[in-house]
């Protein structure tokens, strides 16, 4: 697992984690955030559906793309 920095609740997150996701998942997920209610998700649609994971932290959500990915 890369070394994502979560902030402190509310605070905006860092750029280097945004950053980080974005290159470690970015290829095979759709990463957004939705300010309306401060969640980043990350979606991927292939054959079978659609699969989305969502957290408030970058990093929280790269923890769990990892663990999506590694169960597949």
């Amino acid at each position: 697992m890369s070394s994502l920095t979560i902030t402190a609740e509310g605070a905006a997150p860092e750029p280097a984690s945004i950053t980080s996701l974005h290159q470690r998942f970015g290829e095979r997920w759709t990463i957004s955030y939705g300010p309306d209610l401060a969640v980043w998700s990350a979606e991927r649609r292939d054959t079978s559906g659609l699969r989305l994971i969502c957290d408030r932290h970058p990093a929280a959500l790269a923890a769990k793309l990892a663990v999506a990915e590694a169960g597949q």
